[in-house]
């Protein structure tokens, strides 16, 4: 149990400290951004999937915790592309954005989803 409580810290700050650094990158003026993983979509999609899986892992063993984390990686992206479009960044918000958003969060959910199926094996 107390190993569980540890594991569980270490992915929630773990969690936070992807969730300022995907902030950060995500409203920095746009020309000072990095590249990132050669294609904006993909960064968006890779970066929330991520985000979903610690969100997941960090409410572990609850059973809402997919759910959650879904929660947790769409909302995460929709927040991005308000901040985007309100906020003077040089940045504007995208409704691909958002779609890739929500691939990145499907995707998480669908891998979240095998990953519970393999458990109970």
């Amino acid at each position: 149990m107390f190993k569980s409580k540890i594991q569980n810290l270490k992915f929630k700050i773990s969690l936070t400290v992807l969730t300022l650094l995907i902030l950060w990158l995500a409203l920095m003026p746009g020309e000072s951004a990095p590249a990132g993983l050669g294609w904006d979509k993909l960064n968006h999609a890779g970066a929330i999937a991520v985000a979903t899986g610690l969100a997941y892992l960090s409410l572990q063993p609850r059973r809402w915790a997919a759910t959650a984390a879904f929660l947790y990686g769409a909302s995460l992206g929709v927040l991005i592309e308000i901040l985007q479009a309100s906020l003077a960044t040089g940045r504007a918000a995208e409704w691909g954005d958002i779609a890739a958003d929500l691939i990145g969060v499907g995707c998480a959910w669908i891998a979240i989803k095998l990953f519970q199926k393999i458990k109970n094996i």
